[in-house]
């Protein structure tokens, strides 16, 4: 494929080829099964994205906090300049968030909490990162979100079918036709397609882990 198509394609589905101080970590509710997501984009527009949708899925939840895993290829500065830096934001956080890194942290998972959610950068090989989000999982014990920045790659394949929902970021301009083919490529059986946030205080918003994702499918895990 080439052109647009070819671009979409490569992001939602070809085969990619190639912590502050916090009190006491605290164990996951039980009784809660927590919402799965993945959001799947562009390095530039995807985090944001994503953050939005742990926001939502924690306010659905009621849940205390959220995790965003983010996942960006080696190269991803590369292929795309504007895409944001690689670390995960920290900065002031709930007492939720806090723990939540806590927990990720005391599990050997180097979250960082800012805002109502906690964050972890995923190692850019995909097969590791995989591992790492499967841990992540176990651990998390609420809304998670995994924010796919680059093509998808095919380690990723089996765990993003595992998930509960899955959605593909697309400018509101994209042909119809465009969207459908990156629409029915989403592996899970509720998806969506949604557009970028807008330049300026709403991903502001959501890199502060304050934002929430109001058009998300209802989602039941």
């Amino acid at each position: 494929m080439s052109g647009p198509l070819g671009r979409v394609g490569a992001l939602f589905f070809e085969a990619a080829k190639a912590p502050a101080a916090a009190p006491p970590p605290r164990a996951p509710a039980r009784g809660v099964v927590p919402v799965r997501a993945a959001v799947l984009g562009v390095p530039r527009v995807v985090v944001p994205v994503a953050a939005a949708c742990a926001g939502e899925l924690r306010a659905r939840g009621r849940a205390a906090a959220a995790l965003i895993c983010i996942w960006r290829p080696a190269d991803a500065r590369a292929l795309d300049p504007e895409a944001p830096v690689s670390h995960s934001p920290a900065g002031a956080a709930t007492p939720g968030a806090r723990r939540l890194a806590a927990r990720l942290a005391a599990n050997e998972l180097a979250a960082t909490a800012c805002g109502r959610l906690a964050w972890l950068a995923l190692d850019p090989d995909p097969s590791a990162a995989g591992r790492q989000f499967e841990r992540c999982c176990a651990a998390a014990g609420g809304p998670l979100v995994l924010a796919v920045a680059g093509a998808r790659p095919a380690p990723f394949e089996q765990l993003l079918a595992d998930l509960d929902v899955c959605l593909a970021v697309l400018p509101a301009d994209t042909d119809p036709a465009l969207r459908e083919l990156a629409l029915a490529a989403l592996p899970t059986r509720a998806r969506a397609t949604v557009p970028p946030l807008p330049a300026g205080p709403p991903r502001w918003a959501a890199m502060a882990g304050l934002a929430r994702l109001r058009s998300l499918p209802e989602v039941r895990p």
